[in-house]
């Protein structure tokens, strides 16, 4: 179970360095042209991963096909679509706050759908965990949270966030006789394609070759940020429950500010506080 819970931290991890790494890699290309390249390469990872340590069961995967194109489409490509198109017209601030719901929005969605009952103590430490979180997410200006309106990049934000909470919650509850390892690869390689023909459509002009300077960047994203991640990310849905999971995807905007740090960046006394708080957050609620 400790190899579980290593596997979702290093989740939070590989996440809040894909942040940095996708705002290195937007220099050199498009955002929704580097989203789509990240999951093409992550596609290419991951299914001679699966050829080389199982067999593909063709059986299984016909009997979740609608499932999988589900996970797929909407929840991943969805999400990450959400997420590009939203922050055309919503300001960072706004969309670093309703990024911070996605843990407690999965939380809420596990306990009305899948029957994962959270006690006093477990839903104390979400709250404290969410609030740090929005610490984090503001730097501690809470003045920011007045200027919080949901305007049509906000929605669709939030459609985003909705997306992937559904996406954690149906992984477990409707995924059967597959392996986590296959699970991921398709999930992964539906996106992909999604992904592909959801710009090629909206937005054909960010399509295009990667100069050599983006591949390092658009690499790490696709074999660590998307699919290591998507895997140990999938395989700790699987053992602890969308809920449980959920809590420790709290941890990414730490590790983010922390990385920050790392490069020379400022760490305030407020981001520190929050920081502080969603740590004790995820104690309590994942204890």
């Amino acid at each position: 179970m400790a190899r579980v819970w290593l596997a979702l931290v290093g989740t939070a991890l590989a996440w809040a360095a894909t942040f940095h790494v996708a705002k290195f890699s937007v220099q050199f290309l498009p955002p929704a042209g580097a989203a789509v390249w990240r999951f093409v390469i992550a596609t290419l990872f991951m299914v001679p991963v699966v050829g080389a340590r199982e067999t593909w069961d063709r059986a299984a995967l016909r009997r979740n096909l609608p499932v999988l194109l589900f996970l797929g489409a909407i929840g991943i490509s969805g999400f990450q679509l959400a997420m590009f198109y939203g922050l055309r017209t919503s300001s960072a601030i706004n969309a670093s706050l309703i990024l911070s719901l996605n843990p407690a929005i999965t939380v809420v969605l596990a306990a009305a759908l899948d029957s994962q009952r959270l006690g006093a103590r477990q839903w104390f430490g979400l709250l404290l965990s969410l609030a740090g979180v929005v610490a984090v997410s503001v730097h501690g200006h809470w003045g920011a949270l007045r200027e919080l309106r949901i305007g049509r990049g906000e929605f669709i934000m939030l459609c985003g966030a909705l997306a992937w909470g559904v996406y954690s919650v149906a992984l477990r509850r409707n995924v059967r006789g597959l392996s986590v390892l296959q699970v991921s690869a398709s999930t992964i390689a539906i996106c992909a394609l999604s992904l592909l023909l959801g710009v090629a459509i909206l937005d054909p002009a960010q399509l295009g070759w990667p100069p050599l300077a983006a591949w390092p960047a658009l690499l790490f994203m696709g074999v660590v940020g998307s699919g290591l991640a998507y895997l140990w990310w999938n395989a700790g849905v699987v053992k602890l429950g969308a809920g449980r999971a959920a809590m420790i995807g709290n941890l990414t905007p730490v590790f983010t500010v922390l990385m920050g740090v790392v490069m020379g960046q400022q760490l305030e006394a407020a981001q520190l506080a929050g920081a502080v708080m969603v740590v004790a957050g995820v104690i309590l609620a994942t204890a």
